[in-house]
């Protein structure tokens, strides 16, 4: 029997949403662009199958001359395959791949496990999909991540033809991504937590922050305030009465008192003994697992955070908020390089922000997002967060189809369940 899977021919099967994509015809050939060592090469290719094998035919143009070949893959390969074939095409070469490879596809087992499980296991690793959102050719685009290296992917959500429309951050250096109009790529909304996940474990400790980061957060807010001997402490009151044993401000008792206050027993007892964390601990606790967002209360030397925000290793990976514009001028001064985020419910008042410093992220009610704010944010680099503290599944949802780049939340988990709707 014989197959042919000129592009044009082939109509796209089933899509990850279980739904049935529109008899969408793809072109004759895809023009996959690779990043080789720094190089860029185009390749045009087209797939056909005959007599049950695979035929990946490539050709590129260099030096005025056509060079072309091919790849075959026997049904045992596009059936079980379980390593990525890397080696460079040869000219005038028509190499049959092992039979646990496949070229620029995964096999139909690895996309199987992938739609059931919503990982596979691929080049002796794991690939998990992640969060990120494409689309090509009127289908979804799945993103998936080495758990080892860090690569990433985005395959074609199509049973018959599970192409890797895209890679970057391979370890081997070899990269690609198919050229097409129809292509788009979206970034998902990353989740900043006010205070932590602080419906599941005590605000402001390790615990509220990891499990932010067990429900999809990326960000981690810190409220930064001083002891009375200058110690950074992660705490949201000015005061200690509402979340520890203690009482009255904490600018008014010293490291050793601090530290020695209860700050999870009013959560739970199983949190009996958790101690307010110092911001030094809070970096050290959150190093290469996210970023993070400093609520810098009044009264904070700025230059002692700088420095150990710079000490940390946390300057590039982090933004701040100063209630106090004095202080706001002074962080500008000592730390021109880092991040900065502004309050503003239009853009006349973020223009007044951008002339004391360089925002860049902006923090907004959903309501207040309008096309008009959008687009001047992006003309000006200038991220949008959406707040939606202390929210519920519609304030959540209004939020998300706002489309802003971030959104500032209590409930990571809650906020996990609606975007999975």
């Amino acid at each position: 029997m014989k197959k042919i899977y000129l592009l044009s021919l082939l109509i796209i099967g089933a899509c990850c949403t279980g739904s049935i994509c529109a008899q969408t015809a793809l072109p004759d050939t895809l023009l996959f662009v690779f990043k080789l060592h720094g190089q860029t090469r185009k390749y045009e290719m087209s797939f056909r199958e005959k007599n049950d094998t695979l035929r990946i035919d490539w050709r590129i143009l260099r030096n005025l001359h056509w060079q072309k070949g091919s790849y075959l893959m026997a049904p045992a390969s596009q059936e079980a395959g379980n390593t990525l074939c890397f080696l460079q095409p040869v000219d005038k070469e028509n190499r049959l791949l092992g039979i646990n490879e496949t070229a620029y596809m995964l096999s139909r087992q690895a996309y199987k496990e992938l739609k059931t499980t919503g990982a596979f296991h691929y080049n002796q690793t794991v690939y998990k999909k992640g969060n990120k959102k494409g689309e090509a050719l009127g289908c979804p685009l799945i993103y998936c991540i080495d758990q080892t290296e860090g690569a990433e992917i985005w395959i074609l959500d199509n049973e018959s033809l599970p192409l890797i429309w895209k890679m970057q951050n391979n370890p081997l250096n070899v990269n690609w991504q198919v050229e097409h109009p129809s292509a788009t790529y979206k970034d998902p909304i990353e989740v900043v937590v006010h205070r932590g996940a602080n419906h599941l474990a005590p605000e402001n400790t390790v615990a509220s922050a990891y499990a932010a980061l067990e429900h999809g957060a990326t960000w981690i807010e810190l409220d930064v305030r001083k002891s009375k001997d200058g110690v950074l402490y992660n705490l949201h009151d000015e005061t200690l009465d509402r979340t520890t044993n203690g009482q009255g401000a904490l600018a008014d008792m010293n490291s050793d008192e601090v530290d020695k206050l209860d700050a999870g027993s009013w959560f739970g007892k199983e949190y009996a003994g958790t101690r307010i964390p110092r911001i030094s601990e809070m970096l050290d606790s959150l190093y290469g697992k996210a970023n993070v967002f400093f609520d810098v209360k009044r009264g904070t030397p700025v230059k002692d955070l700088v420095r150990l925000v710079r000490l940390k290793g946390f300057a590039t990976n982090s933004f701040f908020w100063f209630a106090d514009e004095g202080m706001l001028k002074e962080f500008v001064r000592l730390a021109p390089e880092m991040k900065i985020k502004v309050n503003a419910g239009d853009i006349a008042r973020l223009q007044y922000w951008m002339t004391v410093c360089r925002p860049s992220y902006v923090e907004i009610n959903p309501e207040q997002i309008t096309p008009e704010f959008k687009a001047f944010c992006k003309a000006n680099g200038i991220r949008i967060m959406a707040a939606i503290l202390n929210a519920n599944e519609k304030a959540y949802r209004t939020a998300i189809e706002k489309e802003p780049d971030l959104v500032n939340l209590d409930q990571p988990e809650l906020f996990q369940k609606v975007l999975a709707e």
